[in-house]
């Protein structure tokens, strides 16, 4: 790979000058400039960050990574909260955040997600991950990168909601208020470990409560709003007669009080909506969305927080926080008229 030095005897100046042309610093002559910018197109010449890293000691840069899975990190309003959460303690402590969606295939790494972890330019990095599978930690550790998975994954430093008593809340706060009719809309099992445990718990609860799986209607998305439009669609296209739908995200959720909305079906008068996320979105909804918080933004500081103790060399314990409920107008105690046919099942 060529050098600094090759570069500055190529222009015919100092390696001090090629540097000040890298780093834009005023006060070189611009035929110099111009001479040193091509010898670096000439050679290819690339700056050894890692070079540069060790010569200030830190970088203060922290990776914040994002797996894409079903779409990128930008359409994820829930991601988004967690990233201001990140930045606002990061900032404050006098780091930036560089952001990478490294692309998930079975056969082989992301090469550019593999050469940043190889650059020395992190100083940590933070996986906003729960992909089964998913070699982002395991690259990380083999990288020597101080690493915090904000997620599921067998690591040390990890920050999660407690999603499985999640799942329970929700199912408990509809069976709370009379519906035995639900429908779930949730993602293809082993896509997502966090949702796969919003699932557990729900299921728990409803055979806590002395009922079969069987009985318990299911439709898939994909996260998105449009998913969920389609699989509420389909699920009251296959069982007309629910009461109540329980989304494992609220984009889905979203997207289901769309389709009712187009179908006539009343919320929550007709039947309830529930969303897990509480995105900022769910309190414009039309009824505001009953939803389960994880509380995103906490969640992102948590895990920028733990990030700081390990590069202090401290060893922080496994952070859960416990989810809550946020009740809104989409959710409704079962109809009498439901509730005396429900009896004379």
């Amino acid at each position: 790979m060529p050098t600094l030095q090759d570069v500055a005897r190529l222009a015919g100046c100092s390696t001090a000058t090629v540097s000040k042309v890298l780093s834009n610093t005023p006060y070189v002559a611009e035929e110099t400039r111009a001479r040193v910018l091509e010898a670096v197109q000439r050679l290819n010449y690339r700056p050894n960050l890692a070079g540069r890293a060790l010569s200030r000691g830190r970088t203060h840069i922290v990776g914040v990574v994002f797996p894409h899975v079903y779409d990128p990190i930008f359409r994820d309003p829930l991601v988004l909260a967690i990233v201001e959460g990140i930045e606002t303690v990061l900032t404050r402590e006098g780091y930036s955040i560089l952001l990478s969606t490294p692309r998930i295939a079975p056969e082989a790494a992301d090469p550019m997600f593999e050469q940043l972890l190889r650059s020395g330019y992190l100083d940590g990095m933070i996986a906003i991950d729960s992909v089964p599978g998913s070699p982002v930690a395991a690259l990380a550790q083999t990288y020597h990168v101080p690493l915090v998975v904000l997620g599921y994954h067998d690591t040390p430093y990890q920050v999660h909601c407690d999603d499985y008593a999640g799942g329970q809340l929700m199912m408990n706060y509809l069976l709370g208020l009379g519906h035995r009719r639900i429908g779930v809309i949730r993602i293809p099992e082993a896509k997502n470990i966090a949702v796969d445990e919003r699932w557990r718990g729900l299921c728990d609860a409803w055979t806590a409560a002395g009922r079969d799986i069987a009985e318990l209607a299911t439709a898939e998305g994909d996260y998105s709003t449009q998913s969920g439009a389609a699989a509420a669609a389909d699920l009251l296209e296959r069982h007309p007669d629910l009461t109540a739908i329980a989304s494992l995200n609220d984009r889905m959720a979203i997207g289901a009080l769309q389709t009712l909305h187009a179908l006539g079906r009343s919320v929550p008068d007709e039947i309830s909506v529930i969303g897990y996320d509480n995105l900022a979105l769910s309190e414009m909804t039309s009824p505001p969305l009953t939803t389960v918080s994880q509380h995103a933004t906490t969640l992102g500081e948590r895990s920028a927080q733990m990030l700081l103790q390990v590069l202090r060399h401290e060893q922080p314990s496994i952070a859960v926080i416990a989810p809550t409920l946020r009740e809104r107008a989409s959710c409704a105690p079962l109809r009498a008229v439901d509730s005396a046919e429900r009896s004379a099942e």
